[in-house]
C-alpha cells in the first residue's frame, strides 16, 4: 500500500513537471538525500563508543544547514550536523551492519535513507574514494565527507542520442558481499548536470521486494541479497533518471537481469523404485525399461545435464554385469544371455544420477527388475469335427498399472482360415460387452487384441474373453474361442495393520525369548508373492530404558518377545513401540503402527546389588539411569552402593566427582554408613547427559581396609521437555504463478533440543491454515519429514492473490508430541513469455537536437559454454537506428587485441556474438570497444566501452597443496583431539560454491584396532582422533586416503594422501618413595606445611609424563589441607587449608595420591600414601555466644538495674580455666560488668537521645579473659536497643517572627519533639500570660504546626509572646517568641527600625527610683548581719577535703542566647551539693527585644557583624540569665560573708508589705508576683 501510494504521488509530480515546463524557468530543488544508500566502510570489526563514522548531508532546500536526523537502530547517532557516531560499543557480527535513518525537510515530510557500515577489506582500502558516500573514521568532523547537493544550474542544451542499454547477466548463490554492485547506470546527461536515479518493477517495488536498490546519485545498481535462478531467472527492471536542478527527464529505460545459473541443485529421479519387466529370452541390447532423472538447473546446460550409471547389481549372477544403461537416455538394456526365471526372478540395480555430464552433484535410486516367463510356442487350437480350421489363441499376461500409451496391443488373434479368405473377427465378455466394459477391443480385420486402459489386479484378477471370426465373403465361422488374460501383479499396495495400536501385557520376570503377543498386517497384493510378503521391524522404544532395545520381533509372524532382562514395572510400567510392516520381503512399500505392552507385576522385592566374589571385598557397584525431570520426592534415592566388607566390619562410604564436589556441585549425595545414594534435585539432560562419579570405602574402625575407589556413571535419560523451535520466522519463499502440481519451491526447518536421532527430537512438519484460502483450500502441502512446501493446486494468480501465509506446525515424537507452530509467508511470482525490447519510445525531431541516451552497464558470459557458435550476447543498438542506418564495429581484447577472434558484431544489426566458449581461469573479463557510424549521413556515436566478465562455472577439480600429508599423534590421544590439517585448493572462482572444497576420509589403512580411527573436518581439513585404542607398540603408523570435492563435498573431487605416525605416551606411573607419613600441626594455624612427600618417576624427566600432582582422595571431607607440587616436581607438601580444632578432632588420617600432568596411557595402578596428622592444642580464647547480643530495654531503667547476664564459655575444653569479664567500650559510662558472673548492670541514667545512640541503638565491647599463663581474650558485642520515654518536652522552632498590626495573617511556627511516636505529634499549644490578651494560637491542620495571630493591635515594637506546647502526653514546655510588630497591614510586611530602647514612661522611672532605694537599704542591712556574724564561721556547701578547693569556675555567670543549643547545666554545679535549694527561673515576657543584625553576604565584614550582635546581646533584657537563684562554688574555705541574694536572704524582708510593686507597670509584674502574692 505503502508503495502504490508513492508510485501514484511520483506519477502526479511527473505530470505536473510536464504540465508545468512551459511555464517555469527554472526547476525547483528536490530536499532528500543524496543517496537511498550511504555506506560508511570501517577498518574493524568492533567498534568502540563515542567512533565517528562520517557525516549524512540532507537537502532541505530552504537554505538549513542543520536538520533533525532520527537513527532506527538506536546505537547509532546522528546529530543536527549530520555527524554519525556511536553511542554504544557495537560489533559486526557479518562483517555489516544496516539500518534505517529519518530526516524531516521544512514542509514536515519524511524522508528515509539506508545506512550499512561494513568492514573495508584490504584490496578494497584504495577503491574506497570511488565506492562508498563516505569514507571510515576520520580525525576531524572537516575530514568527513560531506554529501551535498550543489547549487542549481541554468538549462542544458540538449545533445546527440546515445546507446540502448542491453540486459546483463549476475550469478545466482553469489557470497557477495552485501549490498553488491552490479552496473553502474548513467545518462551522458551527468557530464552536464547532477542526474538523480531511481527504479521500478520486479525485485524493487514489485514482489519479491527489496533485491535491488540504486545510488540515487551515482546511478550505482545494486543487488541486496543472493539470487536464486530456480525461483526467478530474470528481473525487469526500469530505470528513472531525472536532472537534480533542471528541467530535464530520460525517457524510463528497461533493464533486464539475468540469473546465471550455478551447479546448486543435484538430479532428483522421478520416481524410486523404478520397476521393469524382462522376458527371460531377451536377447542382447534389448532394451526394456527406463528410469528418468531430473535437475532444477538451467536447462540445456552442463548443470543439468544428467548422465546414468550402474553402481550395483543384486545378485551378481549369473554374471556380474548383466545389464547396461544408456547414459544419457537411462534406457536399461540386456547386455548378458543367460536370464534364468527359475533361478534369479528379481535382479535390484542402484543406479546413479549425476548432472556436468555424469562428473557434477549426484544422487542414486533403485531399479527392480522382474525375470518374466518366456514361451514360443503358441498352442493350436483345432477342432475335433475334423476341420482344418481352428483358432490360433497363444497365452498372454497384462500386468497391472501399465502406462500405456492406450490402446495397447495385446496379442493378434487369427483364425488360420486367413490364409484362404478373409476374416472378420470380433470379442465378447468380460471387459468387453459385460461389465467393466470398454476394457478390450479387437481389430476386425487384422484380429489385433488392444487393451484400453490401465487394469488394476485388486479390482479384477482376470478376465474372460469369447473370440468369434466369421469369412466375409463366404459362410465360413469358427467356433467362439475363450481367451484367459491375467493381470499380473504389481506392488501397489501398502501393507495395512489389522488394528492400530495393539495391545499386549508382559510379567517384569519375563525371562529372554518369551514371546508374549503378535502383530499383524496384511497386503492386497497378490498372495503368496514378494509383492504381499510382509516383513515386520521395530522402528523405535519409548522409553528406551533401561536398554534401549528390550524388545525383538518375528520378522515373519510378527510375534514379539522380551531379549534382555531389566523390566521393572515400578520404574518404567508402559513401553510404547513404534512397528514397521514392509513387503517385498521387508524391502518394499511400508506402513508403520503402534504396539502399547503394559509391563505386569511379578516380584515386590528389590534386587540385592552385591557379587558373589570371595573374600578379598570390592566395591559393588550396579550400573543405573536416571530419567531427566524426575519430580522427587528429593532427596530421591537411586541405588545401594555396597562394599563386600560389610559384612565383617562398618564401612564409611563417601563420593567425588561431577555432581559432588566438581561442578555442577550438590546434585549427587551419599549416606555414609548406609551407602544410600541420592540425587537431591531433578537433572536436565540438555545441561549435562552424564555424570561420573567416584565411590570410596573405608573401614571405621580401621582406616587401613579400604576400597580401591570405584567409578560410577549416572545417564540421564532423555524426556520429552522441549519444543521444537524453528529456524527462522517467518520464512520467505517464492513461487511463480505458472508452477506445475507437485513443484517444491521452499522449506520450512525446526530444531528440537532433546536428543537427537530419537522420537523426542523427531520432528514432523504440517500445515494448519492457509490464508487465503482462495483459489481452493488447500493450494499447498508440506513434506512431513524434510518441510519442503510444494503446489498441489493449478490456479495461483498473482494478480489476484499475490500473497499467501500459512501457518506451520512442527511436532515432535513423529508429530505426536510437544509442537510450535510459525510462518510461512510465500509471494506469488509473475511469469511471463514476452521478452523485453529494450529501446526508447521517445518522439523524435530529426536527427539534429536528440536527447542523450544511456550508458551500456557490463556483460556476464558463462565459461565453457556449449553453443552453438557464433553465439549472441546482446545487441548493441544506437537509438539513432530509429532515423537512419546505423553501421556497428568493435575493437579491443578478444578482437584486434590477444587473444583475438573470441567477439564479433553483425555490422548492420549491433548483434553482438562470441565465437568459442570462454574460459574464466585464462581471462575472466574482456574490454570491448563498440562503434556506431550512420551509414548514409554524418553521425556518429562516441565510441562506447563494453565489459564482458566471464562468470565462473565449475570445471576444475580441488588439488591438494602437498601429497602425501604428514602428521603425528600421540598414543594416549583422546577423542575429538585434533592434530594435523589437510589443504586443497580449486582453481575456480573464490567465495563461490565452485571452488568451496569439503574433506571426507575415503579408506583407513590398517583399519586396526578400529576401521575409522579419524575423522575430518569437511571444512577445514583437520583430522582428529574419534576412537580411543591408538598404540604405537602395534600400529605405529597409519595412511588415509583423503577425498577433497567442490561444491561443499556434491562436486568435482581429487583424492590425496595422509600419513600418520603413532607417537609415544606416559606408560609409568610415579610411585612415592614411602607410603606412610606422620606429622603434628598446632592448631589454629592457618599454611602450616604437614608433610612433604618425595616421588620417583621413570619417564623421560622434564615432560608432562614426569611432573606431577597431588590429590588427597580420602579424609579430609571438609577441605581442611590443601596439597601442591613441590620445587623439584617430585615432591608432594602438604599445608592446612584451614584452622584446625584440637577439641573437635585430634587427629586426621589423609589417602593422598599421586599422578602425572600429562594423563596415564590405559589402566596404571596409581601411588597412594598415607599421611596421620597429630593435632596439638593451644590456649584459645573464650568465645560469646552469640558474638553479637541485642537486648531491648527502656531508656529511663533506674540505675544499678540489671540488664543482661552475657557470658561466654571456654574452648579449651581439656583446661579448667576461669574467665573474668570486663568492659573494653562503653562510650557513654552507662554499664557496669560484674567480672564474675558477667552480669551487666545500668551504672548511671540512659538516653535514648544521646549522641551515643544511633538508631536507638548502642552499642558496648565486652571482653571474656582466662587465665592460662598466657590470657586469652574474647570480644563480643552487647547492642542496647533503647525503647523511647517521654522524657523531651516539645519546643517550637523559630525564635522570632514578623507580623502586621492591621489585618494580620496567621504565622506559621513548627515544632520539634525529641521522642518518638506516640511520645510526640500530635501537639497542643495555649498561650500564656499576658500573651492570651493580644495574640491567639492553634494548632494547624496535621497538629504539627501552630499558627500564631496578633489579636489585638499594639503599637509598633519588639514583644514576647509566651506559649505552652504539649505533646501527645501532655508533657509540655514553655516557649518564648520574640515578635516585631509592624505598622502595615496583612501579607504586605514592612517593618521600620525598631528603636532598640523603647522611651520609658513616668511611671517606670519612678518605679526604678523606688527600687534602687529598696536596694540601698538591703545592702546596709546586710554590711550590718555581716559585722555580727564575724566571729561565726558556716559549713561550706563543698567539703574543705574537696579536690577542687584550688580549682577556679569563671564561665559560670550566665548562659548564651535562648536560641542556642547551650547547656546551662554548668551554671547549677553548686546546686548538687544543696538539695534543699530550688531553681526557679522567669523570663520577663513583655520587654521588647533588641534587633539583631543578619549574617552578611561578605565575609569581610564579619567582624563588624559579631561585635554589633554581642552590643546588641548584652543589652537584651529578655536574655538569660533570667532572675534567679544561681550558686556558685566557694574558691576556698573559712569565708565570713554569707549569701549576698537578695532572693533567699534570711532578712529578705518578708514582713513588708509589696503590694505597690503592681502599679509600676509590666516591667515589675515579676517582682509583684513574687512579692506582692500570698505564699
Amino acid at each position: 500500500m505503502e508503495t502504490m501510494r508513492i508510485v501514484r504521488l511520483g506519477v502526479i509530480i511527473f505530470l505536473c513537471q510536464e504540465l508545468s515546463c512551459g511555464f517555469a524557468d527554472e526547476s525547483s530543488c528536490l530536499p532528500g538525500f543524496e543517496s537511498e544508500l550511504l555506506v560508511f566502510k570501517v577498518h574493524r570489526d568492533h567498534l568502540h563508543r563515542g567512533k565517528r563514522l562520517g557525516r549524512i548531508t540532507f537537502n532541505t532546500c530552504d537554505g538549513r544547514t542543520r536538520t533533525l536526523f532520527q537513527s532506527v537502530d538506536k546505537r547509532f547517532d546522528v546529530n543536527m550536523d549530520g555527524v554519525l557516531s556511536l553511542k554504544r560499543p557495537v560489533t559486526l557480527h557479518e562483517g555489516h551492519k544496516v539500518f534505517s535513518v529519518h530526516a524531516w525537510d521544512s514542509s514536515g515530510k519524511k524522508h528515509t535513507a539506508f545506512v550499512r557500515v561494513e568492514r573495508a577489506h584490504n584490496h578494497e582500502e584504495h577503491h574506497m574514494d570511488t565506492e562508498v558516500n563516505t569514507t571510515p573514521q576520520m580525525e576531524s568532523l572537516s575530514d568527513f565527507p560531506v554529501l551535498t547537493f550543489p547549487k542549481s544550474s541554468s538549462g542544458l542544451k540538449r545533445r546527440k542520442r546515445g546507446w540502448v542499454i542491453p540486459p546483463f547477466n549476475e550469478p545466482e548463490n553469489s557470497k557477495g558481499p552485501f549490498p553488491k554492485k552490479l552496473a553502474q547506470i548513467k545518462s551522458d546527461y551527468a557530464k552536464e548536470t547532477r542526474m538523480v536515479y531511481s527504479i521500478t518493477g520486479e525485485g524493487v517495488d514489485l514482489d519479491p521486494k527489496g533485491l535491488f536498490t540504486i545510488e540515487k546519485l551515482t546511478g550505482n545498481l545494486f543487488v541486496t541479497q543472493k539470487l536464486d535462478r530456480e525461483k526467478k531467472a530474470s528481473y525487469r527492471l526500469i530505470v528513472h533518471a531525472v536532472a537534480a536542478e533542471v528541467d530535464i527527464k530520460e525517457t524510463p529505460m528497461e533493464v533486464i537481469v539475468h540469473v546465471i545459473d550455478q551447479n546448486d541443485n543435484n538430479p532428483v529421479f522421478t520416481q524410486n523404485p523404478f520397476s521393469g519387466h524382462v522376458p527371460e529370452a531377451a536377447k542382447k541390447d534389448f532394451e526394456f525399461m527406463k528410469v528418468t532423472a531430473t535437475d532444477a538447473d538451467e536447462p540445456d546446460n552442463d548443470n543439468s545435464d544428467v548422465r546414468y550409471s550402474i553402481i550395483s547389481q543384486d545378485p551378481p549372477s549369473p554374471k556380474l554385469k548383466m545389464f547396461d544403461i544408456n547414459t544419457v537416455t537411462g534406457g536399461i538394456r540386456v547386455i548378458e544371455t543367460g536370464l534364468d526365471r527359475e533361478k534369479y526372478s528379481r535382479y535390484t540395480l542402484v543406479i546413479r544420477a549425476a548432472d556436468m555430464a555424469g562428473e557434477g552433484r549426484s544422487t542414486t535410486g533403485t531399479a527392480v527388475i522382474t525375470v518374466t516367463d518366456s514361451n514360443n510356442k503358441a498352442p493350436q487350437f483345432e477342432y475335433s469335427s475334423g476341420r482344418k480350421g481352428g483358432c490360433i489363441i497363444p497365452p498372454f499376461n497384462e500386468p497391472e498399472n501399465s502406462k500405456g500409451p492406450f490402446p495397447k496391443k495385446l496379442v493378434q488373434i487369427k483364425s488360420d482360415y486367413a490364409k484362404e479368405t478373409r476374416m472378420v473377427y470380433s470379442i465378447t465378455g468380460e471387459g468387453a460387452d459385460l461389465e467393466p466394459k470398454g476394457l478390450f477391443t479387437i481389430e476386425k480385420f487384422s484380429g489385433n487384441l488392444f487393451v484400453t486402459q490401465k487394469l488394476d489386479r485388486e479390482k479384477k484378477a482376470s478376465y474372460r474373453l469369447v473370440v468369434h471370426a466369421v469369412a466375409a465373403e463366404v459362410n465360413i465361422r469358427e467356433t467362439p474361442m475363450e481367451v484367459i488374460v491375467s493381470v499380473i501383479d504389481q506392488n501397489d499396495n501398502n501393507p495395512v495393520f489389522t488394528q492400530n495400536p495393539f495391545s499386549g501385557h508382559v510379567p517384569e520376570a519375563a525371562k529372554k525369548d518369551f514371546e508374549f503377543m503378535k502383530v499383524t498386517a496384511t497386503d492386497a497384493d497378490e498372495p503368496d508373492n514378494d509383492n504381499s510378503d510382509v516383513r515386520y521391524s521395530i522402528i523405535s522404544q519409548d522409553p528406551p530404558l533401561p536398554k534401549l532395545k528390550m524388545f525383538d520381533i518375528n520378522t515373519v509372524t510378527g510375534g514379539i518377545r522380551v531379549i534382555e532382562t531389566g523390566l521393572d514395572r515400578e520404574k518404567y510400567s508402559r513401553y510404547t513401540l513404534v512397528i514397521r510392516a514392509a513387503d517385498m520381503a521387508g524391502e518394499g512399500r511400508s506402513t508403520t503402527g503402534t504396539a502399547v505392552i503394559t509391563v505386569t507385576d511379578s516380584n515386590n522385592k528389590a534386587p540385592q546389588f552385591e557379587y558373589s566374589s570371595g573374600r578379598k571385598g570390592g566395591c559393588i557397584i550396579p550400573p543405573f539411569n536416571e530419567p531427566e525431570n524426575s519430580k522427587g520426592p528429593f532427596p530421591k534415592k537411586l541405588v545401594q552402593i555396597n562394599s563386600d566388607f560389610a559384612k565383617e566390619t562398618r564401612m564409611v562410604y563417601s563420593i567425588t566427582g561431577e555432581g559432588a564436589d566438581l561442578e555442577p556441585k550438590g546434585l549427587f549425595t551419599i549416606e555414609k554408613l548406609t551407602a544410600n545414594l541420592f540425587v537431591t534435585q531433578k537433572l536436565d539432560r540438555e545441561k549435562k547427559a552424564s555424570y561420573r562419579l567416584i565411590v570410596h570405602a573405608v573401614a571405621a574402625d580401621d582406616a587401613r581396609l579400604k576400597e580401591a575407589p570405584m567409578e560410577v556413571i549416572v545417564n540421564v535419560i532423555d524426556q520429552n521437555d522441549n519444543s521444537p523451535v524453528f529456524t527462522q520466522n517467518p520464512f520467505s519463499g517464492h513461487v511463480p504463478e505458472a508452477a506445475k502440481k507437485d513443484f517444491e519451491f521452499m522449506k520450512v526447518t525446526a530444531t528440537d533440543a532433546d536428543e537427537p536421532d530419537n522420537d523426542n527430537s523427531d520432528v514432523r512438519y504440517s500445515i494448519i491454515s492457509q490464508d487465503p484460502p482462495l483459489p481452493k483450500l488447500k493450494m499447498f502441502d508440506i513434506n512431513t519429514v524434510t518441510g519442503g512446501i510444494r503446489v498441489i493446486e493449478t490456479g495461483l494468480d498473482r494478480e489476484k492473490y499475490s500473497r499467501y501465509t500459512l501457518v506451520i506446525r512442527a511436532a515432535d515424537m513423529a508429530g505426536e508430541g510437544r509442537s510450535t507452530t510459525g510462518t510461512a509467508v510465500i509471494t506469488v511470482t509473475d511469469s511471463n513469455n514476452k521478452a523485453p525490447q529494450f529501446e526508447y519510445s521517445s518522439s523524435s525531431f530529426g536527427l539534429k537536437r536528440r536527447k542523450r541516451g544511456w550508458v551500456i552497464p557490463d556483460l556476464n558470459e558463462p565459461e565453457n559454454s556449449k553453443g552453438p557458435f557464433p553465439k549472441k550476447l546482446v545487441q548493441i543498438k544506437s537509438d539513432f537506428a530509429k532515423e537512419t542506418r546505423m553501421v556497428y564495429s568493435i575493437t579491443g581484447e578478444g578482437v584486434d587485441l590477444e587473444p583475438k577472434g573470441l567477439f564479433t558484431i553483425e555490422k548492420l544489426t549491433g548483434n553482438l556474438f562470441v565465437t568459442q566458449s570462454l574460459d574464466r581461469e585464462k581471462k575472466d573479463s574482456y574490454i570491448l570497444i563498440a562503434h556506431s557510424v550512420a551509414a548514409e549521413v554524418d553521425i556518429k556515436e562516441v565510441p562506447m566501452e563494453v565489459i564482458v566478465h566471464v562468470i565462473d562455472q565449475n570445471d576444475n577439480n580441488p588439488v591438494f597443496t602437498q601429497n602425501p600429508f604428514s602428521g603425528h599423534v600421540p598414543e594416549a590421544a583422546p577423542k575429538d583431539y585434533e592434530f594435523m590439517k589437510v589443504t586443497a585448493t580449486d582453481a575456480d572462482e573464490p567465495d563461490n560454491d565452485n571452488s568451496d572444497v569439503r574433506y571426507s576420509i575415503i579408506s583407513q589403512d590398517p583399519p586396526s584396532p578400529k576401521p575409522k580411527m579419524f575423522d575430518i573436518n569437511t571444512v577445514t581439513g583437520g583430522i582428529r582422533v574419534i576412537e580411543t585404542g591408538l598404540d604405537r607398540e602395534k600400529y605405529s603408523r597409519y595412511t588415509l586416503v583423503i577425498r577433497a570435492a567442490d561444491m561443499a563435498g556434491e562436486g568435482r573431487s581429487t583424492t590425496g594422501t595422509a600419513v600418520i605416525t603413532v607417537t609415544d605416551s606416559n606408560d609409568n606411573a610415579p610411585q612415592f618413595e614411602y607410603t606412610t607419613y606422620t606429622a603434628s600441626v598446632p592448631e589454629n594455624k592457618v599454611g602450616a606445611v604437614v608433610a612433604k612427600m618425595s616421588v620417583t618417576d621413570d619417564d623421560e624427566p622434564g615432560s608432562a609424563a614426569w611432573s606431577t600432582k597431588y590429590r588427597i582422595v580420602d579424609g579430609d571431607k571438609n577441605g581442611f589441607f590443601n596439597v601442591s607440587t613441590g620445587p623439584s616436581q617430585l615432591e608432594g607438601i602438604i599445608t592446612t587449608a584451614k584452622p584446625l580444632d584440637f577439641e573437635k578432632t585430634k587427629q586426621y588420617i589423609l589417602s593422598v595420591i599421586v599422578e602425572n600432568d600429562e594423563p596415564f596411557v590405559g589402566s596404571l595402578p596409581t601411588s597412594t600414601a598415607t599421611v596421620t596428622v597429630n593435632v596439638e592444642d593451644v590456649n584459645e580464647p573464650p568465645v560469646f555466644i552469640p558474638n553479637e547480643k541485642v537486648i531491648f530495654k527502656p531508656e529511663d531503667l533506674p540505675v544499678d538495674s540489671e540488664l543482661v547476664t552475657y557470658t561466654a564459655t571456654d574452648p579449651d575444653t581439656g583446661k579448667s580455666q576461669k574467665i573474668t569479664y570486663k568492659i573494653a567500650n562503653d562510650p557513654a559510662g552507662w554499664l557496669n560488668v560484674n567480672q564474675e558472673t558477667g552480669v551487666i548492670k545500668v551504672r548511671s541514667p540512659m538516653d535514648r537521645e544521646s549522641n551515643f545512640v544511633k538508631d536507638d541503638k548502642y552499642r558496648a565491647i565486652i571482653l571474656a579473659i582466662d587465665n592460662d599463663e598466657f590470657p586469652a581474650t574474647g570480644t563480643a558485642t552487647l547492642i542496647i536497643t533503647l525503647e523511647d520515654v517521654n522524657d523531651n518536652a516539645p519546643s517550637i522552632n523559630e525564635g522570632s517572627i514578623k507580623t502586621c498590626n492591621r489585618d494580620p495573617v496567621p504565622v506559621l511556627l513548627s515544632i520539634t519533639d525529641k521522642d518518638a511516636y506516640p511520645n510526640s505529634a500530635p501537639f497542643s499549644v495555649e498561650t500564656q500570660g499576658d500573651t492570651s490578651k493580644n495574640w491567639t494560637a492553634v494548632m494547624n491542620g496535621t497538629a504539627t504546626g501552630i499558627e500564631l495571630r496578633l489579636s489585638t493591635p499594639l503599637e509598633p515594637g519588639q514583644y514576647n509572646v509566651t506559649l505552652r506546647v504539649y505533646d501527645q502526653q501532655r508533657l509540655y514546655q514553655d516557649h518564648f517568641v520574640q515578635a516585631s510588630v509592624c505598622d502595615c497591614t496583612g501579607q504586605d510586611i514592612h517593618c521600620s527600625d525598631v528603636v532598640k530602647n523603647a522611651l520609658v514612661p513616668l511611671s517606670g522611672v519612678l518605679g526604678i527610683l523606688a527600687a534602687i532605694l529598696v536596694l540601698l537599704l538591703l545592702l546596709v542591712l546586710l554590711l550590718m548581719f555581716l559585722r555580727w556574724k564575724r566571729g561565726s564561721k558556716e559549713e561550706p556547701l563543698i567539703p574543705e577535703d574537696d579536690l577542687r578547693d584550688n580549682i577556679y569556675y569563671y564561665d559560670e555567670e550566665g548562659g548564651g542566647e535562648d536560641d542556642r543549643d547551650y547547656d546551662l547545666s554548668v551554671l547549677h554545679r553548686g546546686l548538687d551539693n544543696k538539695p534543699n535549694v530550688f531553681r526557679n527561673d522567669e523570663a520577663p515576657t513583655f520587654l521588647p527585644a533588641p534587633q539583631y543584625r543578619p549574617r552578611p553576604a561578605n565575609p569581610e565584614e564579619i567582624g563588624t557583624f559579631i561585635d554589633d550582635n554581642l552590643n546588641a546581646a548584652d543589652n537584651d533584657p529578655t536574655a538569660p540569665p533570667y532572675d534567679s537563684l544561681l550558686v556558685f562554688d566557694y574558691e576556698g574555705g573559712g569565708s565570713e560573708a554569707s549569701s549576698l541574694s537578695s532572693l533567699h536572704s534570711s532578712s529578705s524582708g518578708a514582713d513588708q508589705d509589696y503590694d505597690f510593686l503592681n502599679d509600676w507597670g509590666p516591667r515589675f509584674k515579676k517582682l509583684a508576683d513574687m512579692y506582692g502574692g500570698e505564699d
